[in-house]
C-alpha cells in the first residue's frame, strides 16, 4: 500500500470536539448509576455510548485507536444532539 494512502478503515472516519456537545453546565452528578458523558445527568438504562479520545474529540468509529479512552455512556436525550454515526449501542 502507498505510503500516502490511509487504510480504507480511515477514509470515512469523523470528529466532533467534545466541547462541542458537553452541556456547560455538566458537573458530573454523584450517584449510585453512570452518569452521561455529555450532560452529567444519571442514566438509568445505560443505553448508548460514545467513542472519546485522549485528545478530547469524539470519533464516529468503534475501531481500535491508539488514543482511545474508550466507550462512555450518555442518555437518551443527548444521544439525538450527536450525528446518528457517532452515538454505539451497548449490548450486554
Amino acid at each position: 500500500m502507498s505510503q500516502d494512502k490511509k487504510p480504507d478503515i480511515y477514509r470515512w472516519v469523523f470528529f466532533i470536539p467534545i466541547e462541542d456537545v458537553v452541556s456547560p453546565n455538566n458537573h458530573g452528578k454523584n450517584g449510585k448509576l453512570p452518569p452521561c458523558l455529555l450532560c452529567g445527568q444519571p442514566v438509568k438504562n445505560a443505553t448508548y455510548s460514545v467513542h472519546l479520545l485522549t485528545d478530547g474529540n469524539l470519533v464516529s468509529s468503534d475501531q481500535e485507536f491508539d488514543n482511545s479512552q474508550g466507550f462512555h455512556v450518555i442518555g437518551n436525550n443527548c444521544r439525538h444532539k450527536l450525528p446518528n454515526n457517532f452515538v454505539f449501542r451497548i449490548t450486554a
